[in-house]
C-alpha cells in the first residue's frame, strides 16, 4: 500500500514540474500586432423627425366667412371647439377684409386662418370686390397657413369665376391651400334646400370637411424603384 502511494506522489510531481517548465503566458509576451482592440460602439444620432403642427381642435385657427358658416356655427364648434369663428350673413370679400383687419387689431388673428368667402360676390374683375380680395390677401401675408373653401351656390353667376380662382391662388401662393366645399356639395343637391345653404347634413360634412383638412398631414417620401 505504501509504494502504490508512494508511485502516485511521484507521478504528482513529475507532473507539476512538467507544467511549470512550460509556464503562463501572459498579455505582455503576447505580440503587440496581434493583440485586437475591443471595437468601440458607435452611438446612433437622433433622428430628427419634423412636427406637424395638429390643429385638429381648430385651437390657434380663425375662421372669416359668411352665412354659410355663421349659420353652421355651433355644428363647426363641435368639431372644432377652440376655433375662434367671426362671420356674417350677406359677407362679401370686402366685409371679409374688414373682419380680418378687425381681428388683427383685437389680436386675434391666428396664425391659420380660414377663410370661407366669395358666395355674396364675385372676387376680382369688379370693384370693390376685385380691391377687397388683394387687401385681404395682403392683410394675412405669406407667413400664415390659409385654407380658402371653394364655393358652391346653384344659382351664383360668378360662383364657377370664384372657384377658379381660389384654386389659381393656391397655384401662386404656397401658403394658400384649398378646402374643395363645392366638390363635395355638387354631389349632393339634397344637402341644399334653398340652393346655397346646406341643412343638417350638409352642415355635418361641411364641419366634418373643415376637421378633415386641419388635420396634420406628413408626405411619404417617394419609394426607390
Amino acid at each position: 500500500m505504501r509504494k502504490q502511494r508512494s508511485f502516485l506522489l511521484a507521478c504528482l510531481m513529475v507532473f507539476s514540474l512538467i507544467m511549470a517548465s512550460f509556464g503562463t503566458v501572459d498579455a505582455a509576451q503576447v505580440p503587440k500586432d496581434e493583440i485586437k482592440e475591443p471595437t468601440p460602439i458607435e452611438e446612433e444620432e437622433p433622428v430628427e423627425v419634423e412636427e406637424v403642427p395638429d390643429y385638429s381642435t381648430g385651437k390657434g385657427v380663425t375662421m372669416i366667412g359668411d352665412s354659410i358658416m355663421n349659420g353652421n356655427r355651433s355644428i363647426i364648434l363641435d368639431q372644432l371647439p377652440d376655433a375662434l369663428i367671426d362671420a356674417k350673413g350677406s359677407r362679401d370679400i370686402c366685409g371679409g377684409f374688414e373682419a380680418a383687419k378687425r381681428l388683427q387689431q383685437e389680436g386675434n388673428l391666428s396664425d391659420v386662418v380660414i377663410v370661407e368667402l366669395g358666395t355674396n360676390g364675385p372676387l376680382l374683375n369688379h370693384e370693390p370686390y376685385a380691391s377687397g380680395t388683394q387687401n385681404i390677401l395682403e392683410l394675412l401675408g405669406t407667413e400664415r397657413q390659409i385654407y380658402w373653401v371653394t364655393v358652391y351656390c346653384s344659382y351664383s353667376q360668378w360662383m364657377a369665376m370664384n372657384n377658379e380662382y381660389i384654386w389659381e391662388l393656391s397655384k401662386t401662393r404656397p401658403n394658400i391651400r384649398v378646402i374643395d366645399w363645392y366638390s363635395l356639395a355638387v354631389e349632393h343637391p339634397e344637402w341644399f334646400p334653398d340652393g346655397v345653404h346646406p341643412n343638417l347634413e350638409g352642415a355635418r360634412q361641411f364641419a366634418k370637411l373643415l376637421h378633415d383638412e386641419l388635420q396634420p398631414k406628413v408626405e411619404s417620401e417617394p419609394e426607390d424603384e
